[in-house]
């Protein structure tokens, strides 16, 4: 049985590596929906998904090089409860350094100030307006002179690009992949596995990513270049698939094709846009769509549906029609031929003679009664070995 004190460096503080890297990701997935630093909400919410990333990121690697038994915890509970970023990267160094350069130090004194004065500023009736917005402006113009650029319209206004993005991202990077390497030199002395991290997390696309210079901006532009593969894939190909088949059979809404690089590029960047969800609320009021459609749409991406036994629930439908007369054999051939192109054989099996079949009533072998006969016994022997059997 574990001790206490154990635990709560291995547990407790692998749980807070998990936050620690979903606020880092989150914050690098807000930084990429601001345009320019007039920008406040998208703003906070970086500098604030990042500092509270980052600070609970130190703290974990204070607890894990700190001793802490029963009768010193409470005492170093109360040091723990910091909003300095500085201050925890002072204490951890007495421990390990990290060996952040000029620039991440710089950072860190960005968060520091956000997080312990500018982030309730609005609050007090004498406060700057944005007090973010100039510690920001501050950084970028000292760290990042080379890069910068100005709205056309106000020189005063200084835009996020994609450099700038990619700047930050690096900065980023590096101080999460360091601290992490602290995180995982303290495991080793703490006899922990706090470094641990769950498969497909953000939190494992932030601490083991393997970008150029740690750069976390990255893993956004890979991510955007995924999306929009997808919706290539999803537009031109030609495989047959549950799926695809299901998408296909549904009616497209009549989109405003003026509208539609706008609608990707924000969901692209993590936004479903409101206009486009103002556009299909008019277009379903418009079309009198009810909920079988919203149904319908719900299910594409579910992970409780099986598309690949959407095909075999087709040919079940299918050999229905056929046997009770609602559908004469040449139709029923044709839609079997592509139906059975997306079923695995192997594990229907039963469904492999209907082929042969079709292909020796084509041929004038055997008569449409035999043909229809024998769909019958092979229908009801399908219904017997799936879960169409009551």
């Amino acid at each position: 049985m574990p001790d206490k004190v154990w635990s709560y460096k291995n547990f407790n503080m692998g749980a807070e590596l998990d936050i620690a890297g979903e606020f880092i990701y989150d914050g690098i997935n807000a930084l990429n929906q601001i345009g320019n630093i007039e920008e406040y909400t998208g703003l906070f919410s970086f500098l604030y998904h990042t500092a509270v990333g980052i600070e609970r990121l130190q703290k974990i690697i204070v607890v894990l090089y700190e001793t802490v038994n029963i009768e010193n915890h409470k005492d170093f509970e109360k040091e723990l409860i910091t909003h300095s970023h500085t201050k925890l990267n002072e204490w951890i160094c007495k421990h390990n350094d990290p060996n952040l350069n000029a620039r991440e130090n710089a950072f860190l004194q960005l968060l520091t100030s956000f997080y312990n004065s500018a982030r309730y500023d609005r609050f007090n009736l004498n406060s700057q307006f944005a007090k973010e917005k100039e510690d920001f402006k501050k950084f970028l113009t000292c760290q990042f002179a080379d890069k910068i650029e100005y709205h056309p319209l106000d020189p005063s206004i200084i835009l996020v690009t994609p450099c700038v993005k990619e700047m930050l991202g690096r900065v980023i990077g590096s101080l999460s992949k360091k601290y992490y390497n602290l995180v995982r030199s303290g495991c080793k002395e703490a006899n922990t596995f706090t470094y641990e991290l769950r498969t497909d997390s953000k939190a494992e696309k932030v601490f083991l990513s393997t970008y150029s210079k740690h750069s976390l901006q990255m893993q956004k532009v890979t991510e955007n270049l995924a999306f929009k593969e997808l919706l290539v894939y999803l537009r031109n190909t030609k495989e047959k698939h549950g799926l695809i088949h299901y998408i296909d059979s549904i009616a497209p809404l009549e989109f405003d094709p003026a509208l539609i690089n706008d609608y990707i590029n924000e969901i692209a960047k993590g936004t479903i846009p409101q206009s486009l969800v103002d556009e299909i609320e008019t277009l379903y009021a418009e079309c009198d769509y009810g909920k079988e459609r919203e149904e319908q749409i719900e299910i594409i991406g579910s992970s409780n549906v099986d598309f690949n036994y959407y095909p075999v629930h087709l040919c079940y439908q299918l050999m229905d029609e056929f046997v009770s007369g609602k559908k004469d054999y040449l139709c029923f051939m044709n839609d079997f031929s592509e139906l059975y192109k997306m079923i695995d054989d192997e594990e229907y099996d039963i469904l492999s003679d209907i082929p042969g079949l079709c292909d020796k009533i084509k041929k004038e072998q055997i008569s449409h009664n035999e043909f229809k006969n024998r769909i019958k016994q092979i229908f009801n022997e399908f219904k017997k070995t799936t879960y169409y059997e009551h």
